[in-house]
């Protein structure tokens, strides 16, 4: 008879996935003994996203197979990293249990039923964004903690949790589930309810016996919702969900990402022998920057793109000297009727010169702001920002949105403005006073990487300004292709030699993503 030792986490739900597999073993004629191993997951408390999610509950229970303590282990296979440990195969996939999402709440209440502002728990980014897009008004909380912890929180704290059909059927507490979300609603994280049964690649003996719990068609949907996740780049801690079916010779799947430019959902079918074009194909439609290499300036955006699998390198081509702020708190001694500010990067030299805004400028006269970084910035200064373009970063959409004069309309900003908002205010009739506070200059140094992949490293030069476009032509010379922020930054690029290939004229994470999806489909 073989003797197996399954090494296993020491959670009642763990503990039930490993008792499956022990007892199909035994079935077959094996002799199994459970191992109990502790997982990082299982020692510390902090959200799964800041411990990177992916392998927190798996690492350590592999390595007490690879080092031959334990013959094999079971995991939830949607845990499981998408590249597989050296030295260790998965040689089983049993059938799959439910793969939905359940909605356990108070008083039977369903997902609809919620009250506005209700409490939901949920350690999954994916299922906090996916609820959040369907229901913006709930409270979404980040919770811990095993099954019967997390259940025990509805009715106390939270008025709901999201769990897994399948982690509360084996441990039999389907009874707290009051609505199972249909994967269309809640696209399921991949490989939920599946078991992945691994042991030692050289086991060959052990590989054959697990041979037999082998499903093939559950193996064929997990596999291909893996490989959309690989190619995605987003590890179980993402925003990304995919479901698979195999019907027949025919595979179907789809996939959800929750970006910055919102979510994408995309599903595709066909011949199951072409499962890697169909997994490609459904990357590309949900993550359309997956892979792109993109050169800018350090940025809120750049956040937003790498949300969307962009790999982004950050470099500070200008250094901003302030000017004497003098100029501008006596031209505010005379209050005009209009103050325009033009970048959050104003406002950030006036504070660090310790002008307080909100005391200089009185109520009567109107605030304007050029896009909705800048509008951020005035806010958090104190002052009430009612006329900001609804799309556009350059001045002149701001020109168009502040009507006819007369009137006077002072602009703070760069010593040398970019054109747009004073000529389209004076042509409307305004009184234009421009008052520099600070210069921008190239920066004094340019990181070594930078230089080594300039221009063939990058796919993409996001210019947000023109004197990013003067800096990037003086200390690197000609470069990649341009996205520029805005009319005015992509004149700039251009009259300094630059291909600028795509415009982004709402200054917004989303108007970016739209504008590098442009680059992306051209390149194809």
């Amino acid at each position: 008879m073989l003797q197996i030792r399954l090494a296993t986490r020491g959670s009642r739900l763990a503990l039930a996935q490993s008792g499956l597999v022990a007892d199909a073993l035994r079935a077959l004629g094996a002799d199994v003994h459970l191992v109990r191993v502790q997982t990082l997951g299982d020692l510390s408390d902090a959200p799964l996203s800041s411990m990177g999610g992916v392998g927190v509950f798996v690492n350590a229970v592999q390595e007490a197979v690879l080092s031959g303590d334990c013959d094999l282990a079971v995991h939830s296979m949607k845990d499981l990293p998408t590249t597989s440990a050296e030295g260790l195969t998965i040689a089983a996939i049993p059938a799959r249990e439910d793969p939905r999402d359940a909605l356990c709440a108070r008083d039977g209440l369903t997902l609809h039923g919620l009250p506005g502002a209700a409490s939901v728990g949920t350690g999954s980014p994916r299922r906090a964004a996916q609820l959040s897009a369907l229901r913006p008004d709930l409270r979404i909380v980040d919770i811990r903690g095993n099954v019967e912890t997390r259940l025990g929180r509805i009715g106390v704290d939270l008025d709901a949790v999201v769990l897994a059909v399948a982690g509360l059927n084996r441990i039999a507490r389907s009874d707290a589930i009051t609505e199972i979300l249909d994967p269309d609603v809640l696209v399921p994280a991949p490989a939920q309810g599946a078991l992945a049964v691994e042991c030692r690649t050289d086991d060959h003996a052990l590989r054959d016996l697990l041979g037999h719990l082998d499903h093939p068609a559950t193996r064929a949907a997990v596999e291909a919702e893996r490989a959309v996740m690989r190619l995605v780049e987003a590890g179980c801690s993402a925003p990304f969900g995919a479901s698979a079916r195999l019907d027949g010779d025919q595979l179907a799947v789809t996939a959800r990402l929750a970006g910055a430019a919102g979510m994408r959902t995309a599903t595709l079918a066909g011949p199951a022998r072409e499962a890697e074009r169909l997994t490609r194909s459904l990357a590309d439609r949900v993550a359309p920057l997956r892979g792109l290499r993109v050169l800018m300036p350090p940025s809120r955006l750049a956040d937003a793109l790498r949300a969307e699998g962009v790999a982004v390198t950050t470099v500070a081509l200008t250094e901003t000297k302030p000017l004497d702020p003098a100029p501008l708190v006596h031209a505010l001694a005379d209050p005009p009727e209009a103050i325009a500010f033009t970048s959050a990067r104003t406002i950030e030299v006036l504070t660090a010169a310790g002008i307080e805004l909100s005391q200089l400028i009185p109520e009567g006269t109107a605030v304007a702001a050029v896009g909705p970084s800048t509008a951020a910035a005035v806010v958090a200064a104190g002052l009430r920002v009612p006329l900001v373009p609804a799309s556009g970063s350059g001045g002149a959409a701001l020109a168009e949105a502040f009507g006819d004069g007369p009137g006077r309309v002072l602009i703070p900003g760069a010593a040398e403005p970019a054109p747009g908002l004073a000529e389209g205010l004076t042509a409307r009739g305004w009184t234009v006073t421009e008052i520099g506070v600070y210069v921008t200059e190239p920066a004094t140094s340019v990181p070594a990487d930078v230089i080594n992949e300039w221009p063939d490293g990058y796919d993409a030069f996001v210019v947000t300004a023109p004197s990013v476009a003067a800096a990037a032509h003086e200390l690197l010379g000609p470069g990649p292709r341009v996205v520029a922020l805005g009319t005015t930054s992509a004149s700039a690029a251009s009259s300094l030699g630059f291909d600028v290939v795509a415009v982004a004229t709402d200054a917004t994470p989303s108007g970016l993503v739209e504008a590098l999806a442009t680059l992306r489909k051209e390149s194809r």
